[in-house]
């Protein structure tokens, strides 16, 4: 099988540049730290989908599949998980309405067909003869009963907003659903694609605790959960409509540090790692036993300052401050190995609203320090910056490297590294003074409602308020013309790279390490671990 390479941009840097960098992150790193959360433009309401091509799968499940993520999940439940990293074990057990294949392409799961009977209605016509781990046999109650769960305040689910606009689910037959909706909302089946894990009755009834017992209707159904060691789980008895799975067991485990998910690779411990540093990457290429898989994920990686926590942030003049502070292209150049693409603002290339006229904020230490002064802040002030550990591709030292820039124009910056759940907690706490973070993807409103809308208080939102994007979040959903939509967001994007409530970063191409031995499997854009059709050879 022939490799399949890391795209990567070169570069040179003259060796005082190199030792600068190199002395930005000793300054950024706290000395005591603590250890221990898409890409293509939503579109218009579908017309009903195409079928959904499935396979059956070769003599029966066999074999052990090991995952190697930076994090663990937060959570049994799925609907109080926010990372990618857990989505990827929820989305083995637990089944969706529809799903996005890998060219990110709107496909049926357990919805066979949508369409819009008017501007408030959609009928769903569902799967037949999908059966839960439990037994139960899928049908419309259990759709109407996890819209109700997802939505239930008692359940602290951060993106229960995203069906707000839902008012009632009818069953008109078992596998028949219309959902009424106040107002159009454009933008259902884009939700349904990442939210609402769809639930048995055992556990929407309160039988069963979610987050001690996973039970779906999806291809691998759970053993056990070790938080911060493994979670287990085997193929389900019950035959999946994909026909999936083909291994019999899957293994997930959170390894932090990078070098060690490499070695993990390399010697066997692991089939597929996640965030492969970038200068490790030929490492791993040049072993002949692994190699490393390439995509670009078109969420963004910001740093998110926050207002509610930090006066001075209320100040937009510092908040542009923290941007011509960034000296963004060499961290992309060095750290990053050239396996980045620098935003100039919230919402980047492939996503609804994106203008290719906003040219990023230039690396000016001199503008940094003069909007500083003129905000009231000649000699800085004190910060604390924080960030996962493995999580994101380098967040630790790339952290540090900002952190060394920030306090090198006067904002005395040291870094806190958290374990990731201690850090969600921080971020929907909305205690941080500044996290590194990766927001906003498909749908485009699920993350611009959780981060921008002053209304909501969302999970990532911080203190931001601008009236004119709160009412564009809140409208954008309703119109069903993509090109109006994208001039509002588009609109939207003008205001948030004015205001900066981030520090614009970039979009990852991120590198996955995977064995030799891992058969029929490739990145998804969304950064999830989605392990349809992979196998192990013999």
């Amino acid at each position: 099988m022939e490799k399949k390479r890391p795209t990567a941009v070169g570069f040179h840097m003259d060796r005082r540049r190199f030792l600068h960098l190199s002395s930005l992150i000793g300054a950024g790193a706290a000395t005591g730290l603590l250890w221990g959360c898409t890409p293509a433009a939503p579109g218009a309401p579908a017309a009903p989908a195409a079928e959904v091509t499935t396979s059956a799968g070769d003599a029966g499940p066999v074999g052990e599949l090991i995952l190697v993520q930076g994090v663990d999940a937060e959570s049994l439940d799925p609907y109080v998980t926010t990372s990618g990293a857990s989505k990827g074990m929820m989305w083995a057990m637990y089944d969706t309405i529809a799903k996005r294949d890998t060219d990110m392409v709107m496909i049926p799961w357990l919805a066979e067909s949508w369409s819009t009977l008017d501007d408030t209605t959609w009928e769903l016509k569902l799967r037949d003869e999908v059966y839960f781990h439990n037994g139960e046999k899928f049908s419309g109650d259990h759709v109407r009963d996890s819209i109700a769960r997802f939505k239930d305040p008692n359940v602290k689910n951060i993106y229960a907003g995203q069906l707000e606009k839902v008012t009632e689910v009818e069953i008109i037959d078992p596998l028949t659903v219309h959902i009424h909706t106040d107002g159009p909302f454009a933008l259902l089946m884009e939700v349904f694609c990442e939210y609402c894990e769809i639930m048995p009755q055992a556990i929407t009834s309160g039988e069963v605790d979610p987050a001690e017992q996973a039970i779906g209707s999806g291809p691998y159904q759970f053993v056990e959960w070790t938080p911060g060691d493994r979670m287990v789980m085997d193929a389900a008895e019950q035959p999946h409509f994909s026909g999936q799975p083909k291994l019999q067991r899957l293994v997930w485990r959170p390894v932090a540090e990078g070098t060690t998910r490499v070695v993990e690779l390399k010697t066997g411990q692991a089939h597929i790692i996640t965030n492969v540093d970038p200068v490790q990457a030929q490492e791993v290429e040049d072993d002949p036993a692994t190699k490393v898989l390439s995509f670009l994920n078109l969420s963004s990686q910001c740093i998110v300052l926050n207002i509610l926590q930090v006066e001075a942030f209320k100040d937009v003049r510092v908040r542009q401050a923290m941007n011509y502070a960034s000296d963004i292209d060499t961290l992309i150049n060095t750290i990053m190995q050239g396996n980045a693409v620098r935003l100039a603002g919230a919402l980047g290339p492939g996503l609804s609203g994106f203008d290719p006229d906003l040219q990023p904020y230039p690396f000016d230490p001199d503008k940094a320090r003069e909007l500083l002064a003129e905000a009231g802040y000649p000699d800085g002030f004190d910060l604390v910056l924080t960030t996962p550990n493995g999580r994101y591709l380098n967040d630790r030292i790339v952290s540090e490297a900002i952190a060394g820039m920030w306090t090198e124009v006067g904002v005395r910056t040291t870094v806190e590294v958290m374990d990731w759940s201690p850090f969600v907690e921080g971020v929907l706490g909305k205690t941080h003074d500044a996290f590194f973070f990766f927001q906003l993807g498909v749908p485009l409103d699920a993350g611009v409602s959780t981060n921008f809308h002053a209304g909501r208080e969302g999970a990532a939102w911080q203190g931001y308020s601008n009236d004119e994007v709160s009412q564009i979040i809140d409208d954008a959903v309703t119109i069903l013309d993509e090109g109006e939509r994208n001039e509002m967001y588009k609109r939207m994007g003008q205001i948030l790279y004015e205001e900066c409530p981030w520090v614009f970063l970039w979009n990852t191409r991120g590198l996955t390490g995977v064995r030799e031995e891992v058969q029929d499997w490739e990145p998804h854009p969304d950064g999830v671990l989605h392990l349809l059709g992979v196998n192990l050879a013999a």
